[in-house]
């Protein structure tokens, strides 16, 4: 009896492992060394098993940096990247050297890589290694230490190297250094890359990359925002008409909101809206701050202003909350309106503090008149809470998590790029503590914003480091390119993103004029632009994805389960013997 109950444990046992699928490839890494940062190779193993979408990470030894939330981003990048839902596979990650490793961020690209392959069954070529960070969209991002790693590599080997677009010039320690000549050198190939579907491309030979010629622009959005650009437009035009005469009042003077206004109008006769409404809000608020000056209001009075807009946005706020969210497009919506009733709050309480300094009645009327026109920014943005689109499962403890995680992301990518910069990124830190915040007092969308526009921050940091200043241009025009067939194919998905794609046409217009704010909003296009990752649909949808058998251990598996039969058949009849010859 005890060795069929052995038996049929050990087929039970078998089960999971018959259907458990393997894959490993090398990890390019920097250690930390009393003289400097010096390139190590790490070995990353992947298991996969039919399961529920959990994520682990065992690390031999300790990485330097956390690396957590870097794989669980990784992989969820990666199925999207395939259009799976991995909610029926468990991941099992390692990664294993011979001493302690910085990892992080700087093993994203290499994490999502594998997945793919081991997701879609491809067989890699071990002969090449990668690094760079993981973004959303799919895009590779730049990552310190990479001629330690690619003297590593030499090392191990490898014949190719796969590094972030745009690195190939590396600035370092006040010295320069061209991979291009380390390639030769050394003898060893080293490949530029900017998407993760190029990396996948150059380790496997398979494509998984979806291109798309041109955004499908939900006409539901372009009405939207067309009316949105209108309505502060035409409130410019209105507020300009008080000021048919240049006038200055104290620093202020009304030819910048004429500009503004101008350009707002060029901007909506090229149909680009959202620069088109961004342009009119500036032109309001210039106007309405001159408006409140050319009053003289008293302090009380101007108290009284304050007090009432306080109530508007209130009121406002707790008609926006009550209101249902069943879409990507409700989600970004009632982050838009949200901030800006933070921000109009936030504005009023900082014109309560003017008014108590006489010389600072200029700032208190800026104050007022930006919270004014914020408010009313929030109103027009309502506009597209309740449009169609995908129905996803937005409950509060979903949102909470999803805050949760890009807090991590956030913090995870600013660990990473003070090790290179130290002492950098105060703002930043800020910015994560604003949104665990949020966080504490339940705002979870607001955190979930505040918290992408953090990572997005770091990832503008990390993208021009070590990038020579005339290369900016060209790194614009790439991210804008991958940000371009993000939206795209969220697009064709049946998601709008109105936040990434409103964000990607402001990057475009600032393009050739601000290329840091153009290279700022375009991480912004990215982060906020696809936001469904962290969201399921609410119809439970599933691509059922099949994981493969190892044929070999399926085999042992049944062999062991017609042992196990056979077991108890014999158990049967010795049994029923026994019973037998009792009776006699």
């Amino acid at each position: 009896m005890k060795k069929l109950v052995f038996l049929l444990f050990a087929a039970i046992i078998l089960l999971p492992v018959a259907f458990a699928k393997q894959g490993h490839m090398k990890l390019l890494a920097v250690r930390e060394t009393e003289a400097g940062y010096e390139g190590g190779i790490a070995d990353l193993y992947l298991e996969i098993k039919p399961g529920s979408g959990r994520v682990f990470l065992e690390t031999f030894p300790l990485t330097r940096t956390d690396t957590q939330m870097s794989t669980r981003f990784a992989k969820a990048i990666a199925c999207d990247a395939i259009s799976m839902d991995c909610d029926d596979v468990d991941f099992f990650y390692t990664i294993t050297a011979d001493s302690a490793i910085i990892a992080g961020p700087s093993a994203g690209s290499s994490i999502a890589i594998l997945t793919i392959a081991m997701l879609m069954d491809f067989k890699l070529d071990e002969s090449l290694a990668a690094t760079g960070t993981i973004n959303s969209g799919g895009l590779i991002g730049p990552v310190g230490g990479l001629k330690a790693k690619v003297e590593a590599a030499k090392r191990a080997g490898l014949k190719k190297v796969l590094i972030p677009a745009g690195e190939i010039i590396v600035k370092a320690d006040n010295s320069t250094t061209d991979l291009e000549n380390l390639s030769r050198e050394l003898g060893i190939r080293i490949i530029e890359v900017s998407t993760l579907s190029d990396a996948v491309k150059e380790f496997t030979g398979k494509d998984i990359e979806q291109k798309f010629k041109s955004i499908e622009i939900s006409d539901e959005y372009t009405g939207i925002m067309k009316n949105l650009a209108k309505e502060l437009c035409d409130r410019s035009s209105k507020l300009k008409e008080s000021f048919r005469e240049t006038r200055n009042i104290g620093n202020f003077s009304s030819s910048n909101g004429i500009n503004l206004t101008a350009k707002g109008r060029e901007a909506f006769e090229k149909q680009t809206f959202y620069s088109s409404a961004s342009y009119c809000f500036g032109a309001n608020v210039e106007f309405s701050a001159l408006l409140l000056l050319s009053k003289n209001l008293s302090k009380e009075e101007m108290a009284k202003e304050i007090i009432r807009i306080k109530k508007d946005i209130a009121g406002f706020r707790n008609d926006v909350e009550s209101r249902g969210k069943k879409t990507i497009t409700d989600l970004e919506a009632y982050i838009v309106v949200k901030e800006r009733l933070a921000e109009a709050d936030d504005s009023l309480d900082q014109a309560l503090g003017a008014l108590n300094d006489t010389n600072r009645t200029e700032r208190a009327a800026r104050a007022v008149a930006y919270a004014a026109e914020r408010l009313n920014s929030a109103h027009s943005w309502s506009a597209f809470l309740g449009a169609s689109g995908k129905a996803f499962n937005l409950n509060a403890d979903v949102l909470k998590k999803s805050c949760q995680n890009k807090i991590s992301e956030a913090d995870e990518r600013k660990q990473y790029v003070e090790l290179y910069i130290p002492n950098s990124l105060a703002n930043i830190e800020r910015e994560i503590g604003q949104a665990s915040k949020e966080l504490e007092k339940g705002n979870y969308e607001l955190c979930l914003s505040i918290a992408s526009r953090a990572k997005a921050d770091v990832d503008v940091i990390l993208s021009v480091f070590g990038v020579e200043s005339g290369q900016y241009n060209d790194l614009v025009s790439r991210k804008l390119e991958i940000v371009k067939n993000s939206i795209a194919r969220q697009a064709a998905k049946g998601i709008f993103p109105i936040l990434g794609y409103s964000y990607y046409e402001y990057a475009s217009s600032l393009k050739e004029t601000d290329i840091f704010s153009a290279l700022l909003y375009s991480e912004y296009a990215l982060e906020l632009g696809n936001l469904d990752i962290y969201f399921k649909e609410s119809n439970g949808k599933s691509n059922n994805f099949d994981i493969g058998v190892d044929s070999k251990l399926i085999v042992v598996f049944f062999i062991g389960v017609a042992i196990g039969a056979v077991a108890v058949s014999l158990v049967r009849k010795k049994a029923q013997r026994q019973k037998s010859n009792a009776r006699r």
